[in-house]
């Protein structure tokens, strides 16, 4: 009997024992677990969030929704925050050490205290469904305001429809151009290179001829370069993809003035590549040189895929036309 409970107790005290060093394992193992490092990549999809709209002692409160979405071989992560009045574009991105850092871009055309913002923010995961956002700034020449919140997961998937997305190495685009003189040849898009802070060079060449243009994407805007693109910043846009019908963009050259209207939104285009929806754009070339020839372009651009068709138009008669016929991409 005495045998018994000593054996009793001793199973009792090992299997004490054995709960004592698990608990105490345990607790080394958490201690021990490092702070998660969220990457790019944690951030991509839809958030939401309510937030305060105007300044401090201001109660007006709005919901905002966010959409992440990473851009040029995902090297940037770019996006926008949405509210009932537009939408702002968060540009010029930078990720590091798991913090999301970025420029507002205004969306307002018509506001001339809105035209010029100076704002900015960052982003943090407090958890993998829960953001953490602060921005501020300068808005539409009101007095610095700071935002705070924080924003819940909506979906894993970015709405990438009001971005250009099409920025990658050696994407190809292979188009037929038809020529006036009833010359036809055969013109090719493709991505080179990112020009630094998501400013993505494309190259345009049309067989048989000696010139090469270059053209630009950003996730934002789209547009044409110098032929020396060392000149970035001298770039022409041709549109914003946060623009309205009627926006006008103006760009003076030494021997014209370029002025670049959209036209249309969601115009669905049918070509040998396949049907597409595009916005249109007319550029008008006025010269500012005796002997120059007025000049219009209309270009129809998916934000997919890149530019769909163009037709050119010399006096008002139409001299060139150029449809896409096949893509890599």
């Amino acid at each position: 009997m005495i045998v018994k409970i000593m054996k009793s107790g001793l199973l009792n005290a090992v299997a004490l024992s054995s709960v004592f060093l698990f608990l105490f394992s345990s607790c080394l193992k958490n201690d021990e677990e490092p702070v998660p490092v969220y990457t790019m990549n944690d951030y991509v999809g839809q958030w939401k969030g309510t937030f305060p709209m105007n300044a401090v002692d201001d109660p007006f409160a709005s919901e905002l929704k966010m959409s992440l979405i990473p851009y040029a071989n995902n090297t940037i992560l770019t996006g926008y925050l949405k509210s009932t009045d537009g939408i702002l574009i968060l540009d010029n991105a930078i990720f590091f050490g798991g913090v999301y850092s970025f420029t507002v871009r205004n969306n307002s055309f018509y506001d001339p205290n809105c035209q010029s913002w100076n704002a900015s923010g960052s982003a943090y995961l407090l958890h993998i469904n829960n953001i953490g956002i602060s921005y501020g700034g300068t808005f539409c020449g009101t007095k610095p305001i700071d935002i705070t919140g924080t924003m819940t997961r909506a979906s894993l998937q970015p709405d990438s429809s009001v971005f250009l997305t099409m920025a990658a190495a050696g994407h190809r685009l292979v188009y037929d151009v038809t020529m006036f003189s009833g010359i036809n040849e055969e013109a090719t898009m493709e991505y080179q290179k990112d020009l630094g802070t998501g400013v993505w060079r494309m190259k345009a060449t049309l067989n048989g001829w000696p010139n090469v243009a270059y053209l630009f994407v950003t996730p934002v805007e789209w547009g044409t370069l110098p032929m020396n693109d060392s000149l970035a910043e001298k770039k022409i846009t041709a549109y914003r993809i946060d623009a309205k019908t009627g926006v006008k963009y103006i760009t003076v050259t030494p021997g014209d003035s370029i002025i670049s209207t959209v036209t249309s939104l969601g115009e669905m285009v049918t070509v040998p590549a396949g049907t597409f929806r595009c916005i249109k754009v007319t550029q008008e070339f006025k010269p500012l040189v005796t002997g120059g020839m007025d000049e219009t372009r209309e270009f129809w651009i998916s934000n997919y895929f890149g530019m769909v068709m163009m037709n050119r138009y010399l006096n008002d008669s139409l001299v060139t036309t150029q449809v896409l016929k096949e893509k890599n991409f």
